[in-house]
């Protein structure tokens, strides 16, 4: 709810998965990912996510959404499990759905301020609600935010990443009988500098010279680059040179109708929803200039969704409707070899830019419904059925010009470089001197047919059981960001799914507890995986299996204390998986794919799949004297040993780790003021991790990760009319 999620000081999806078991999001070097019960989508921009996020009934279905501005919010949902008949499809592993604060028919007004002397960062939101006339109300709600970031960058003597944001929200409503309209307008402005990237480990497996480890610090050293390397453990400090940035402007309209007819509910829900990006990140971690990357990033969905729903207390009754989605993909990208390739022995494609360009149009249709019988008193019979076509077209071009960083710099010409970045660093090329070819064109219509059956008891009126089958499925697409023409197309990804529960409270609702048993097969799960090299591949895994329990409680202790606990067991398996991408020093033994042998992941857990995951809060809002109020949140979250590597390398399973949150404030009717604690035990651990570029090339396992955020304190002031 809103105002758990305001006496948290939740400011972020990300804080969000400390109280939700088997859900985890983190940022890597070119993207965010959203994982559920350990199955979510990769790095590459044209995926849609495994775990679907909605906001006011919009699909927001790229990665980089998941960053849109988190305030001012009635309630926040976390759906585990596919839910494809009334959330539609990329909702193979669940669901996110984000209910923002809604216009009120009386005048309300408030405001927070938190300033947290750690990061040096502030942070300001402020909303007004009321009636504007007969029928008619809005809301207005703003949010900004500064901050200079943990992670210290030596080279240029700053803590990084610096964050900048500010975002607006307008919401208008209108009631008349039996009619309700409500029309909402957004627009955020993120912008970023540095990064959070750390080289987390350098491992020599050879000698520069007897007794001298050749790690990628020394052979930097050693190639005329001295000190371009110097911090090479998991300590909060890097080295890196480039520009860094991440700029990006969100804009959202939604458009919602409901209309009682009293036995039934039209509802239509129309979404416009864009952003456009631009990104520049040190890909070579180091001071010199060896490799870079620029991006830019343009999207826009329009979608259009017309639901009926009868009365839920019929004996049968049924949800149904139609939804239409066209979006547009525009991303290019930049990989940036820098002058300093020439001290590396690479000088003949130094200074070069391998520049890529992705268009992506898409068209979704489908029916769907959801019956619910009931058969008896207190049992029930829910089916459902979506019917779905998806039509996409995409078109891909890679070619080397002269400019690290010029996305139209001229076209090389010169054939040994040309040959040099085909064999050496994978690229297929269309540069017209010598190429593979690089100009890929292709359309693809897919029709998919998803059905789910539950089944609901009531034991009493206090205990329900329930089960269910379903099936989902994410869409086929396009890889925008292979390096090579092998590459390019990437099937549906399909679950089965079924769950077994029970959900039970106390007389008057003092306690209440559940727990699920789940089990869920993937076939053709979308993996994106770095090459080895300086790209990154899409696929699909053959098989996969994730099962397990989960289980939470609720229990008021006595009026105005309460506690919550939850915890999962996550069991993970590829069940069949032969083309993964191989570790480093890993001897491949998996299927040939364009000429490389890859490695078989059969058997392997995969990334953000911990084991155990144990979460307990406590809440306390008692009376002291006077007007004046004591509240209290605490939080404690143990997440079990996982692997964040991309490659599954054994170097990068992070440990076990507990965060531990609290708030306490104190305060009138209209006024609180207090002091908020993230992460108390300064527990710090990688989030990601993966290869270093050309790292490999002089025999060393070098590693970069995304560091998390350290202890901080804040102090928070909050007025409210």
């Amino acid at each position: 709810g809103g105002e758990d999620i305001a006496d948290t000081a939740i400011s972020t999806l990300e804080e969000v998965t400390l109280s939700v078991p088997n859900f985890q999001i983190t940022q890597t070097g070119l993207t965010t990912q959203t994982y559920i019960r350990g199955i979510g989508s990769g790095n590459d921009p044209a995926f849609e996510q495994s775990v679907a996020q909605f906001v006011d009934g919009v699909s927001y279905g790229r990665a980089q959404l998941t960053r849109a501005p988190f305030f001012d919010l009635q309630r926040v949902e976390v759906l585990r499990g596919p839910q494809s008949i009334l959330f539609g499809k990329n909702s193979t592993a669940g669901a996110l759905s984000i209910i923002t604060a809604q216009p009120t028919d009386y005048l309300e007004a408030g405001a927070t301020a938190t300033y947290t002397d750690v990061f040096e960062g502030f942070e300001g939101q402020a909303f007004v609600s009321g009636p504007l006339a007969d029928g008619l109300s809005a809301r207005l709600a703003v949010r900004g935010l500064t901050e200079n970031g943990y992670v210290f960058n030596t080279t240029k003597d700053r803590t990084e990443p610096r964050l900048d944001e500010i975002a607006g929200r307008a919401t208008v409503r209108y009631e008349s009988g039996n009619f309700t309209a409500t029309l909402k307008g957004e627009y955020s402005k993120f912008d970023v500098e540095g990064r959070n990237l750390v080289v987390s480990q350098d491992v020599a497996t050879t000698e520069a010279a007897p007794g001298v480890p050749l790690t990628f610090a020394t052979a930097l050293t050693g190639a005329g680059l001295p000190g371009a390397l110097q911090d090479t453990s998991f300590n909060y400090r890097r080295q890196a040179d480039q520009d860094e940035f991440d700029n990006t402007e969100f804009y959202n309209g939604t458009f919602t109708t409901e209309t009682d007819f009293g036995s039934a509910t039209l509802t239509t829900v129309t979404g416009y929803v864009g952003y456009d990006r631009d990104t520049s990140v040190d890909l070579d971690f180091t001071s010199a200039s060896i490799l870079g990357g620029l991006t830019r990033e343009s999207y826009e969905q329009f979608s259009q969704e017309i639901r009926v729903a009868t009365d839920d207390s019929l004996p049968l009754s049924v949800i149904a409707g139609a939804y239409f989605e066209h979006n547009q993909l525009d991303y290019s990208d930049i990989t940036a070899l820098g002058p300093d390739l020439a001290n590396l022995g690479f000088g003949v494609i130094a200074d070069i830019g391998a520049v890529r360009d992705f268009e992506q149009t898409s068209d979704t249709y489908s029916l769907f419904a959801q019956l619910q019988w009931r058969v008896a008193d207190g049992f029930r019979i829910i089916p459902g059925l979506r019917l779905a076509i998806d039509e996409k077209t995409a078109s891909r071009s890679l070619v080397a010009r002269n400019g690290a960083f010029s996305f139209d710099g001229p076209l090389v010409t010169n054939p040994v470089p040309i040959t040099v970045l085909q064999t050496a660093l994978g690229f297929s090329l269309d540069n017209a001197v010598v190429g593979a070819g690089h100009d890929l064109n292709r359309s693809r219509s897919e029709k998919n047919i998803v059905p789910s059956l539950a089944v609901e008891f009531d034991v009493t009126d206090d205990i329900l059981l329930f089960g269910s089958y379903r099936e989902g499925y994410k869409g086929f697409g396009f890889d925008a960001r292979s390096n090579n023409n092998t590459s390019f197309g990437f099937d549906d990804e399909e679950v089965s799914s079924y769950e077994l529960g029970l959900r039970a409270s106390l007389p008057g609702n003092r306690a209440s507890f559940g727990v699920t048993l789940y089990r869920s097969t993937y076939s053709d799960l979308q993996i994106s995986q770095f090459d080895g090299t300086v790209g990154f591949n899409v696929g699909n895994a053959g098989e996969t299996r994730t099962q397990g329990i989960e289980a939470n409680a609720r229990y008021a202790i006595a009026p105005g204390i309460a506690i919550n606990a939850s915890a999962a067991y996550l069991d993970f398996e590829y069940l069949d998986f032969r083309r993964g991408n191989c570790a480093f020093g890993e001897t491949p033994d998996g299927d040939v794919v364009g000429g490389v042998q890859l490695c078989d992941y059969t058997g392997r857990r995969g990334r953000f799949t911990p084991e155990f995951n144990v979460y307990g809060g406590l809440s306390v809002d008692k009376p002291l004297f006077g007007d004046l109020r004591l509240k209290i949140n605490a939080d404690a979250s143990y997440t079990g040993e996982h692997n964040v590597h991309d490659n599954l390398d054994p170097a990068g399973v992070v440990d076990g780790y507990t965060i531990v949150d609290a708030r306490v404030g104190v305060g009138g009717e209209n006024w609180t003021i207090a002091a908020v604690g993230k992460n108390l035990l300064d527990e710090r651990f990688r989030t990601y991790a993966a290869q270093v570029p050309f790292a490999s090339n002089v025999g060393a396992n070098t590693q970069y990760a995304t560091a998390s955020r350290p202890r901080s304190v804040a102090i928070q002031f909050q007025v409210r009319y």
